[in-house]
């Protein structure tokens, strides 16, 4: 395995330029690899497209909307029998609580939904633009590669653990969410 420093850059002018600071650094040619990530969701990744069979954070959604649906036709109900103890009639009664017990449902079973998507948008996700890969090797200055892709204009820098091979980061995955490195010292545990 080797260390992987990546930078991501809004074009491929602003990566050429982070190319051309890195070389002349000394960083050899083979040792950098540019490539285009495409915005999640478009990394055709399922046999059908995409990146994942279901939207991050949605995998309990059905149960929240279960537990919602519930819980809101029981609120329903119990609304249908304050109105039986207040004396209103029967068929009032009646047309009162299926209401009061379906509008409950629905609104417990979105609420329900709702609360189970929560965690979707906190997936740390990789975004799009051109990236600028610096395989490390042996004797590569982590510090210097790090300080030259933020001054090149790098958006995310992150620190990967992966496969170089023939000049190129052979196992990026754009689906695993990056490991970022701190502006202010970089975190040598790459996840």
């Amino acid at each position: 395995m080797s260390t992987i420093i990546a930078g991501r850059f809004q074009s491929s002018e602003e990566a050429d330029h982070a190319v051309e600071a890195l070389v002349s650094q000394s960083i050899a040619r083979e040792d950098i690899s540019v490539f285009y990530v495409t915005p999640a969701g478009q990394h055709d990744a399922t046999p059908i497209g995409g990146d994942e069979d279901e939207s991050p954070g949605t995998e309990h959604a059905m149960h929240g909307a279960a537990t919602g649906a519930l819980l809101g036709a029981g609120v329903g109900v119990a609304g249908a029998l304050v109105a039986a103890t207040a004396g209103l009639a029967a068929p009032l009664i009646a047309v009162a609580g299926l209401g009061a017990a379906a509008a409950g449902a629905y609104s417990g079973s979105l609420a329900g939904a709702m609360s189970g998507t929560m965690d979707a948008g906190h997936h740390a996700i990789r975004h799009a633009g051109m990236m600028v890969a610096v395989n490390l090797g042996d004797a590569g200055d982590e510090h210097a590669v790090v300080a030259t892709l933020r001054h090149a204009g790098a958006a995310d820098v992150e620190l990967a653990e992966g496969t170089w091979a023939d000049g190129d980061w052979s196992d990026f995955d754009p689906t695993r969410p990056p490991h970022r490195i701190d502006t202010t010292s970089p975190d040598r545990t790459p996840t």
